[in-house]
């Protein structure tokens, strides 16, 4: 993991969420910087979830996780249904979604193709942590 004395900057926040969310086999995963575009916040990230077990799980372990490295959320919506649950840390909203929710609300499509980071070298990284 990066240095936890950095999550207070939202690029590596967002890149630790990313990181988190590939070891824990959540797909499709998505990185978007919108510090250009919009002052809500710097970075949206999202994923999908297998199931709704797994979509509570992610955003549970991510939650978790995020606050053993020194940062917490400001509000987390959706648990009651586990269909998509935001996290928003302010400077970074990350988006678990189930399957039929990310095609219905298609909330990439809502963000320019500009906008999105690549992640090849974090999912480099996550893949070599699990080679044996």
């Amino acid at each position: 993991m990066e240095n936890t004395n950095n999550l207070k900057d939202s690029r590596t926040l967002a890149r630790e969420a990313v990181k988190l969310l590939l070891e824990k086999k959540g797909s499709k995963v998505k990185l978007f910087d919108v510090r250009e575009m919009e002052g809500i916040t710097d970075f949206y990230v999202n994923v999908s979830g297998r199931s709704s077990t797994q979509v509570a799980a992610l955003a549970g372990d991510l939650e978790e996780r995020i606050s053993e490295l020194g940062r917490e959320p400001l509000h987390v919506e959706g648990r009651s249904g586990n269909a998509w649950i935001l996290v928003d840390y302010g400077d970074v909203i990350i988006n678990v979604f189930d399957k039929p929710s990310r095609e219905f609300y298609d909330f990439d499509r809502h963000l320019p193709a500009e906008c999105e980071v690549g992640i090849e070298d974090l999912v480099e990284e996550v893949d070599k942590k699990f080679e044996l």
